[in-house]
């Protein structure tokens, strides 16, 4: 990757260093003030625009040894260094851009808060140092809290298992000491995954891939499951979040990248799969990442609820113009079918308007702005990203998230938090419940970590840090759930204070803060602080006196169910203890259409009940699910749930567009129909022929009456489709089948012409006269990344100057068969400098003289697939100034118009040029093809000669377009005479 300073001119190069959701509205939060609502975008019924999909081949786990039975960690010394420099891809940036705003507007709201409560949060019940220092920078300081344990992970990668009751450490070890795919390499993460009561490590593995270990049981001190997950690119910055579908994360790469693990596999130790989506880039920031949603509480979110990955806009430097009193927050709902991979989807919700903020810290690329005593040294202000984590909670009657990013408060780069809280109540998207910016003097504020416990108050600790006595150190506040809105009145609180600047600009690149699963209610914060100019951790918990008031919360999985009279119904009540409840809780089902009975009721704490609806007649209904607290005073929740009875299978649909026997119908259409009676959901196929025998897009479980096609459909071809409904009594008839023809794309042979192919080769029996040479060739087969089959041709891209060149065989061009294109697949994942431009790249040539000179093909000859853009000539490339492709994570077809060379015999070239520094993966090119376009041969009738004894005339083979062509339109013929065809 291109460090900034060779990105920003080439003055040196850098050394290593609501989807709309029903929800179970807070049981003790105040109603919502009238948020900002959305105001730019709106949820789509398909992928986000810019978005690309990518799936991970099966990973078989290794089993690792027992963790107690590692020896002692003994740390390392060794040089001083940077570890993992936080990498800028390439990214179009201006290094001077300023985009400086006033007065943070929602300062005066903090200023206006009331003084703290009487409450014991402002005393921890655990403070004390965690890992230290390993000889690199920075420490990538995290950690959960378990059932038993607390677990903090910092660079190198050293885990530290801490007794949660005592705060006494366990056991340290290095994480590559269990062997798997563990490098060492650090950006490591640790959750708790208390759905399953299991944990979750992770970190770098060898090239571009994430190290994730499960444990095989609850003892964090036993056998893991290694996990390595190869990834299209190197997978930097990586933040995860628990979900119960996926272990959902997020990186930095060419494009910020979102990826789904599946989490039921790998909590069973069996072969797992990943997904991968990419949002569109941010212009102006050079390094950007999303940040998952996580998961805590014992309560998961409403069934089948996509994951959430968000970030945050400055309108002010990443557009679009127009807003000048609002930024926004962005939302992706990430949905992932591990049985059909093309049923993933990542949509964008709309976006959130928030107050306005500003992320131009000592403008928005450098990673040296937040002044220390005594010392020029600069640290890193993380403005890029919402931080780690995004924190999701359920309260049964909504959901919440919360979470902070650093904002400029005074337009002179001072940093403060700026947090927020998103509610969504049921039946709608969405929605920001408050917001607010915490810098209360002239200290900075930053590396912000935030969670809400099980009672709605919110804790969220940072470093501090100013030019003159205060040395980095963690500091924390909070807001109790009555406090005013938008307010953190609880607080400002010591963790600890600096004592020492740190001696390199890299600053944590995170923090954690978490809370306790089992009380809901002690939060545990880790972050890094100066006792010297060589960092250390601190780990503190914490929590308000006011959480955990006896309650209990409760949902009822599913909210909504269907089945076929006389079936019965069966719903999962769950309930949980909140801030220390115990006791049971008495069920009751009020309005239900049926008989009902709960298995068992009351329910002890936690628990769950099966209920059973017998005897309910056809029809839709809706009624209450009651529980009360056995204890007095009695505690009461309801959850509303619906019921759809059927008796019978559903009809069939009728279909309505495309219409049948359309044509120029684009390659993604929009299938529409009516609804059939009866109907819960629709499936449908859509294949190459009228039997159905090569279905080549399908989707089931639809819940309304339209799709858009999940694969691109090939142009100029003719496809077959139709739908059926389902319900709980089984499937319906089939629709009618109906046709269509899409339109005509670059280089397709028109109506009446049949494509000729003039060569092909997916390169799977070897080179096939195939030649490559030049300076640093290293043009050879491989195997790891083809387009299809097994094989493709393959490129590196060094950090040295080369001049490779990949011949293909001569191809007849020929005469009258126009367009004669040539084909290929192709992925140039080689250096770009920004997004339309090259620092290394490939193009395209041609030769008719045997070789002896070369034309690069133009990018008005690319029908499609055309070149990025220009190559630099600041670092010795050889095609400098020359149009080409590069910066591409993906495999893409291009398309070249070479009919202008007919009649002439031709040879292709794939030149791929590199400069002096910076190597990327490199360039491959599978399936290349050269394509004519034949017509028919006309038939001419010469004479007419009269039969009168109708002797038969043998038609076989002729052609009836060629019959039409032959000019019979227009000659009458009298009774009983034929017509003898002659070529001539």
């Amino acid at each position: 990757m291109k460090s900034l300073t060779k990105m920003l001119g080439g003055l040196m190069i850098l050394g290593i260093v609501g989807v709309m959701v029903a929800l179970p509205s807070s049981m003790t939060a105040p109603a919502a003030t009238a948020g900002r609502s959305a105001t730019r975008s709106a949820a789509s019924a398909q992928n986000a625009p810019g978005t690309e999909q990518w799936v991970g081949a099966p990973v078989s786990p290794v089993l690792t040894q027992a963790a107690r039975d590692l020896p002692p960690y003994v740390v390392q010394p060794k040089l001083d260094r940077e570890i993992n420099p936080r990498i800028t891809t390439n990214r179009n940036i201006d290094g001077d851009l300023r985009v400086k705003s006033g007065i943070d507007p929602l300062l005066a709201i903090q200023e206006a808060a009331p003084e703290a409560s009487a409450d014991g949060f402002d005393t921890p019940i655990f403070n004390f140092d965690g890992g230290g220092y390993q000889f690199l920078n920075p420490p990538d300081t995290n950690g959960d809290v378990g059932a038993n344990h607390y677990i903090q992970m910092i660079n190198a990668t050293i885990v530290s298992i801490y007794n949660k009751n005592t705060g006494a450490l366990i056991q340290t070890f290095d994480l590559t000491s269990l062997g798997g795919c563990a490098t060492g390499s650090g950006d490591p993460v640790v959750i708790y995954d208390q759905l399953a009561d299991r944990w979750f490590l992770s970190e770098f593995g060898p090239g571009s891939s994430i190290c994730v270990f499960i444990s095989q049981t609850p003892d964090p001190q036993g056998a893991y499951y290694s996990y390595q997950f190869n990834t299209p690119s190197f997978p930097d910055y990586p933040k995860f979040g628990l979900w119960p579908d996926a272990y959902y994360m997020t990186t930095n790469e060419s494009n910020p990248a979102a990826y789904a693990l599946d989490r039921v596999a790998m909590l069973a130790g069996n072969p797992a799969t990943s997904q991968r989506f990419t949002a569109p880039d941010l212009s102006g920031f050079p390094f950007q990442a999303l940040t998952p949603a996580d998961l805590d509480g014992m309560i998961p979110p409403p069934a089948g609820s996509p994951g959430i990955i968000m970030r945050h806009r400055d309108t002010e430097v990443h557009g679009p113009a127009g807003f000048p009193a609002e930024d926004f927050l962005e939302m992706w709902a990430f949905h992932v079918d591990w049985a059909t991979p093309a049923n993933s989807t990542f949509i964008q919700l709309p976006d959130i308007s928030v107050a306005e903020f500003s992320s131009d810290l000592c403008g928005l690329s450098s990673f040296s702005c937040i002044p220390q005593p005594g010392t020029s040294t600069r640290l890193d202000p993380l403005r890029e990203v919402i931080m780690f984590r995004l924190a999701y909670r359920n309260f049964g009657d909504h959901q919440a998230l919360v979470g902070n990013f650093v904002t400029d408060v005074n337009g002179n780069d001072l940093a403060g938090v700026r947090w927020f809280e998103l509610n969504s109540p049921p039946a709608t998207t969405w929605n920001l419940h408050q917001e607010g910016t915490y810098s209360p003097d002239s200290t900075n504020r930053w590396m912000g970590a935030i969670a809400m416990d099980a009672s709605g108050n919110i804790a969220l600790g940072y470093n501090v840090s100013d030019a003159t006595n205060v040395y980095p150190g963690i500091r924390y506040v909070g807001r109790l759930v009555s406090d005013p809105l938008g307010t953190m009145p609880q607080g400002e609180y010591t963790l600890v204070a600096g004592t020492a600047s740190n001696g390199s600009n890299r600053y944590g690149d995170y923090s954690d803060m978490a809370i306790d699963p089992i009380d809901g209610c002690t939060f545990w914060f880790t972050g890094e602080w100066n006792a010297s100019s060589q960092w250390s951790t601190r780990i503190g918990a914490f929590r308000f006196d006011a959480c955990g008031s006896t309650d209990f919360a409760m949902n009822v999985v599913p909210n909504n169910l269907a089945i076929c009279a006389p079936s019965d119904a069966t719903y999962a009540v769950n309930v949980a203890p909140v801030g220390g409840f115990t006791g049971d809780v008495s069920l009751a089902a009020v309005g239900n259409p049926g008989s009902a009975n709960f298995s068992p009721n009351p329910v002890t704490t936690p628990g769950s009940s099966a209920l059973v609806i017998s005897g309910a007649g056809a029809g839709n209904y809706s009624f209450d699910v009651v529980g009360t607290s056995v204890v007095t005073p009695s505690l009461v929740h309801t959850e509303t749930v619906g019921l759809d009875v059927v008796a019978a299978a559903p009809g069939a649909p009728t279909l309505t567009s495309p219409a049948n026997g359309a044509i120029n119908v684009g390659t993604t259409p929009t299938f529409m129909w009516n609804a059939a009676a009866g109907a819960t959901s629709y499936s449908i196929e859509v294949a190459t022929d009228p039997a159905f025998a090569n279905v080549v897009a399908s989707a089931s479980g639809l819940a309304g009456t339209s799709w858009v096609s999940n694969v691109t459909l090939n142009t100029t071809t003719t496809y077959y489709w139709r739908v059926w409904a389902e319900n709980a009594c089984g499937t319906g008839a089939y629709s009618a089948t109906w046709s269509f023809t899409t339109v005509a794309g670059p280089g397709d042979c028109a109506p009446g012409s049949t494509p000729s192919i003039l060569y092909e080769t997916g390169f799977e029996s070897g080179a096939g006269g195939w030649t490559s040479s030049g300076t640093g060739n290293t043009w050879a087969i491989a195997a790891t990344n083809p387009h299809s089959g097994a094989q493709h041709f393959h490129a590196n891209d060094p950090a040295t100057v080369s001049d490779q060149r990949l011949v293909s065989p001569a191809v007849a061009i020929p005469t009258g068969q126009n367009p004669v294109v040539l084909k290929f697949w192709h992925e140039p994942n080689t250096e770009p400098s920004g997004s339309t431009a090259c620092f290394d790249g490939g193009i395209l040539e041609i030769s008719t003289n045997g070789g002896s000179t070369w034309t690069q093909v133009p990018n008005a000859d690319l029908l499609l697939g055309s070149y990025r853009g220009t190559v630099s000539g600041s670092f010795g490339n050889p095609l400098a100034g020359l149009q080409a492709w590069c910066g591409e994570n993906a495999y893409i077809q291009t398309i070249a118009d070479v009919s202008s060379y007919a009649g002439q015999t031709a040879q292709f070239r794939m030149r791929l040029g590199t400069d002096t520094s910076v190597s990327a993966p490199g360039w491959d090119v599978d399936d290349v093809m050269v394509q004519s376009c034949q017509t028919p041969t006309a038939v001419t009738l010469s004479s007419i000669a009269t039969d009168t004894a109708q002797s038969p005339v043998p038609m076989a083979g002729l052609p009836l377009g060629a019959v039409a062509a032959a000019g019979m339109a227009g000659v009458a013929l009298a009774a009983g005479y034929v017509t003898r065809r002659r070529n001539s």
